[in-house]
């Protein structure tokens, strides 16, 4: 897996590629819960290339977005493919996470609150 880490103003932007999995989701922990302890109150984390991604994977973005909670931030998904989208479904997380189409998407929905 590889991480982009970006900003847009006041918006952290991690777009992921490849796959998340047991052997790579600590990256992603360890990216995450850096952010949250920086500060970062607005997180947007892009699928948009990523093929694959196992309950580990799951399990750190549940624990990203409850760190997030915690300390009153906001984290919004983008861009799964349908794969994805639909692993999404199966384990009921689309009700749990704010998903967008677009990173675009996301990154307005922050601008305009």
């Amino acid at each position: 897996m590889h991480i982009n880490l970006k900003n847009d103003g006041d918006i952290f932007i991690m777009e992921l590629s490849d796959e998340i999995d047991l052997y790579n989701s600590p990256e992603l922990r360890n990216q995450l819960t850096t952010a949250i302890s920086r500060g970062e109150k607005k997180i947007v984390i892009d699928f948009a290339n990523v093929k694959y991604i196992d309950s580990s994977g799951l399990a750190t973005l549940i624990e990203g977005l409850q760190k997030m909670n915690r300390e009153k931030g906001e984290l919004k998904l983008c861009a799964l493919r349908q794969s994805i989208r639909d692993i999404f479904e199966v384990a009921r997380l689309d009700d749990v996470f704010a998903i967008y189409e677009t990173q675009k998407d996301a990154v307005n929905e922050f601008k305009q609150n």
